[in-house]
């Protein structure tokens, strides 16, 4: 649930564009007692402080200082700005809180060299550790929300005071160091609205000069003296409503810790609004702080919440001629960021780093000017490449110098490792029960640019240890991948009922080079080479498979565009290898996947897909053909029911997304596909082969559960239970 805590409104201001150009106007002094706001946090509930703005600008009551703490810090910062309700709302039915609230980075923007076919996580969930499995300073370090909050503040980097700003702000944090209270005024707007939401444990914590700040909430969640110390004269204080506990909750250790958290924060609230001359209690009982799916709901609460302190709040509304000159200074105050410009500075702990860093931006965009959506897009992909905390960048205007983006990164601390560990499971009567446990890792070196070393690791059925070095060339798209493999392999074989089970040992390593280090396409040219140890000696087609060692080269080709490694809703990928496999009985060699999902509703996905192999017309031995055969590919068949020499299959359906079920924060789809190939099977010549198949699959952080049925062309059906991708 804390997760989920403070990142909304960092999120709103994706969609929304700064107000319109600066006007000259007269300056504003009003007679009138000044008026200041402070926004408490909650998460999802901060929401209703949204509703209480819309409130206060419907009925003309001016807000002429804002503060707050953790979501509430959001809001307010959002609103200083220069941001009125018509833009947060806008933004809030835009939004994707799914997507941008993980604290994962996105499967889409993850380096192609980590969705190869090998080690492509077939779940979402990503374990981070530090140096000897340490466990990270926050399981979220926001890359994302610097990129947002860099974005939509870029007009104000230049800020000397956040009395500057359109409506004069500030906002709490917690200083670890020194245990105190730090109140920011001044310095980065988007490092001070980063920092006010750095939930402990759950978000990194933010670096500022020789502290280090977390979340305000446990030291002032309601900052009341802090809008009455910046000059307000009469302070609004809006207040969180939330469910009253009852003893049935506190027999779980996670609801004891939760309310213990909750006590200090709730005494601190009490404190804070007993200083405050009037309070509007938003009713948020009937939601949680993880209730963004209700964001209209909560948004409305807080404005009835405004609406029944109605006649209390009338004495602040202002007549026309007063209001219109308020909102007008308010606008003359607001800034816009340029739409584009020339990146003019890149800065970096590291030097290497640095220097890697700025080689790519030059090569990616040159001098010429990048506007501030394509930057943001490009930042985004090197922060995933490289697997550093974050980036941000903000706006040089500095008349003695060149004008343009300034772009800084974050340095790693140390070692990183990420994991992510997938599980998988088939089971289909009468083939072999299949399933283990799958873990990939990530490791990337403390000082690396773009280097990792990756590995899979496979525990059951078909147990196995895969590893690559991926080496980029200083900044260059250019990279070199030296690796190993080992493992066991099962092939079966049928007979009608009976079934035969024969195992390849491999033993080998490769070496590749290529062109690729971004996030959707790669091409590499290299060699795999090793010693296959076969269980026994099979003879097909008067071929006889004999153990022994081989030679590889090959071209792979790699692009993947897709939203998951699991069960993806848009995207395509293509997978292709072209070679020679120098053996005891040598043979070229083609294979291709390719896989298309394309959405035509929020939840109807239509996809299509195909694969192809061939020999080239060469009679192969039995552990070299090509298999085809159950889940995946025809399912209506066991489990490599067809060996082949050459073969081609298509496929095609559609994915039906149902209702979320809140309790268990999942959403079933329902899958219904076609498929058909045409098989070179040797000695039996050419067959033809089709099945359809009807399934229900549940996506999960660990893979996607499923239960279905599937049919061969002569009618006969096929129970499937399945756990990991599609």
């Amino acid at each position: 649930m804390i997760s989920r805590l403070c990142c909304t409104l960092a999120l709103v201001v994706v969609f929304c564009s700064l107000l319109t150009a600066q006007t000259a106007v007269p300056a504003y002094t009003p007679s009138r007692h000044r008026l200041g706001l402070a926004l408490s946090g909650g998460g999802a509930l901060g929401l209703a402080h949204v509703g209480v703005l819309q409130y206060f600008e419907e009925h003309h009551i001016p807000v002429d200082y804002i503060a707050g703490t953790s979501m509430g810090g959001l809001v307010a910062g959002f609103y200083s700005t220069g941001m009125d309700y018509a833009h947060m709302q806008a933004a809030l039915d835009a939004m994707d809180f799914d997507t941008l609230l993980t604290p994962n980075l996105r499967f889409v923007d993850q380096p192609v060299v980590e969705k190869q076919k090998w080690n492509r996580p077939a779940g979402d969930w990503v374990l981070r550790f530090g140096k000897h499995f340490s466990l990270p300073a926050g399981l979220n370090p926001g890359e994302a929300l610097s990129l947002l909050l860099s974005k939509e503040t870029l007009a104000y980097a230049d800020i000397q005071s956040f009395d500057d700003l359109p409506t004069p702000f500030r906002c709490v944090a917690t200083d670890l160091v020194s245990e105190d209270k730090v109140v920011l005024s001044h310095g980065s707007l988007a490092k001070a609205m980063r920092a006010t939401m750095s939930i402990p444990a759950i978000f990194t914590p933010v670096q500022w000069d020789k502290m280090v700040l977390v979340d305000g909430g446990v030291v002032e969640n309601i900052p009341v003296s802090e809008v009455r110390a910046m000059g307000a004269k009469i302070v609004i204080a809006i207040s969180l409503r939330v469910p009253t506990p009852s003893p049935e909750q506190f027999k779980s250790l996670a609801g004891v810790l939760r309310q213990t958290a909750s006590i200090a924060i709730l005494a601190n609230e009490r404190r804070s609004l007993k200083e405050a001359n009037l309070v509007i209690d938003a009713d948020t009982t009937r939601y949680t702080a993880t209730d963004y799916n209700q964001s209209k709901a909560i948004v409305k609460a807080g404005y009835a919440a405004a609406k029944e302190m109605g006649d209390r709040l009338k004495p602040f509304e202002l007549p026309e001629a007063e209001w219109q000159a308020y909102v007008q200074q308010r606008a003359a105050r607001t800034r816009h960021a340029p739409r584009e410009g020339r990146i003019v500075l890149v800065t970096s702990d590291n030097p290497d780093f640095r220097d890697n860093a700025q080689k790519e931006l030059e090569r990616k965009v040159g001098s010429l000017p990048i506007s501030e959506k394509r930057l943001n897009d490009v930042l985004t992909g090197m922060v995933a490449a490289t697997g550093v905390p974050g980036a941000s960048y903000d706006w040089h205007d500095d008349p003695d110098q060149p004008q343009g983006y300034h772009v800084d990164f974050l340095t790693r601390s140390g070692d990183q490792l990420l994991a992510r560990p997938s599980l998988h499971f088939d089971y289909s009567k009468g083939e072999p029960v299949r399933g283990g446990l799958t873990l990939a890792t990530s490791t990337i070196f403390k000082n690396s640019y773009k280097s990792r070393l990756l590995t899979t690791t496979n525990i059951g059925y078909d147990p196995g240890l895969r590893a690559e070095y991926y080496q980029p060339l200083d900044g260059s798209a250019y990279f070199i991948a030296p690796g190993i493999m080992l493992g066991r392999e099962h092939f079966t074989d049928y007979n009608g009922p009976e079934r035969f089970d024969h195992t390849r040992e491999r033993f080998g390593g490769s070496f590749y080079v290529g062109i690729g280090t971004w996030r959707f396409i790669q091409g590499r040219l290299g060699a795999q080479v090793g010693y296959d140890h076969y269980s026994s000696t099979v003879h097909s087609d008067g071929v006889a498979a004999n153990s022994g060692a081989f030679v590889n080269p090959e071209a792979v080709f790699v692009y993947d565009t897709q939203d998951s490694g699991g069960l993806p809703k848009k995207g395509s990928r293509v997978e292709a290898k072209i070679g020679y496999s120098e053996r005891d009985v040598p043979y070229p060699y083609f294979t291709e996947e390719y896989q298309r999902m394309r959405p035509v509703s929020r939840n109807v996905i239509f996809f299509l897909g195909n694969q192809a192999a061939t020999s080239f017309g060469r009679k192969l031995g039995y552990f070299d053909k090509f298999t085809y055969g159950g889940l995946h590919t025809l399912s209506g068949y066991r489990y490599e029911e067809f060996h082949a020499n050459s073969l081609y299959g298509v496929s095609g359906g559609t994915i039906l997304h149902g209702p979320t079920f809140s309790s268990f924060a999942f959403k079933p789809a329902l899958l219904l596909w076609y498929q058909a190939a045409r098989l070179d099977l040797g000695s039996q010549g050419w067959q033809t082969h089709q099945s359809g198949s009807a399934m229900i699959f549940v996506p999960g952080p660990l893979g996607s559960a499923g239960i279905g049925v599937s049919f061969d062309e002569q009618g006969k059906a096929r129970l499937r239970l399945t756990f990991g991708g599609f």
